[in-house]
């Protein structure tokens, strides 16, 4: 039972360990000529709602670990898409509103994989 609960909350450790959409917007260069584009503007826009979207999908993660040994595994997989989510959010965001290069955290993103145990191209 503690193994469970112990990998669920290291999971959920890791939800911050991206950053947030709007903090990355707001750490933007507001002087760059793309920070007024319409592009930007809607991107900055989506930013502002990413967080409240988020917090329902980890409230549902979370539901399931504490249902499950399984689920707690399955917590630690969406926390990490989660991640990669953001990261990708935050790479669309920074090629909208600015012209500087991409820092080097934004430029290998991994694709989502989907959780072991759903894998279906697995043991063929």
């Amino acid at each position: 039972m503690r193994t469970p609960i112990s990998i669920a909350v290291l999971g959920l450790l890791c939800v911050g360990c991206t950053t947030q959409p709007a903090n990355y917007a707001g750490s933007l260069n507001h002087s760059d000529r793309k920070w007024q584009s319409a592009a930007c503007r809607d991107g900055r826009q989506k930013a502002e709602s990413y967080d409240a979207e988020e917090k329902e999908r980890l409230k549902s993660s979370v539901m399931i670990g504490f249902l499950s040994p399984s689920g707690a595994l399955a917590t630690v997989n969406v926390t990490n898409q989660q991640n990669i989510r953001r990261k990708q959010f935050n790479r669309d965001l920074h090629l909208r509103c600015s012209s500087s290069p991409l820092p080097e955290d934004l430029t290998n993103i991994p694709d989502i994989q989907p959780p072991p145990m759903l894998d279906t191209g697995r043991g063929n």
